[in-house]
């Protein structure tokens, strides 16, 4: 997804420091593939203590700017 006004507009609700799910519920995928994105694809995030991990709205639009450019 290269379209940054199309970027805006689907992360425009999302907190400055969103949780796995929020970035789950905007992309309607699974939680799961958000990790799945942070481990394997390098979606930053932010770990507080072992269980919270938080992803900031800056780095969710560089990601989505850049994923189709590592796409096979």
């Amino acid at each position: 997804m290269n379209d940054p006004e199309a970027v805006e507009d689907l992360i425009a609700d999302l907190p400055e420091w969103a949780t796995t799910e929020e970035i789950a519920d905007v992309m309607r995928v699974k939680a799961q593939t958000v990790l799945k994105w942070n481990r394997e694809y390098g979606l930053k995030s932010v770990s507080i203590g072992s269980r919270v991990r938080r992803y900031r709205k800056k780095d969710v639009r560089d990601f989505l700017l850049r994923s189709d450019e590592t796409a096979d």
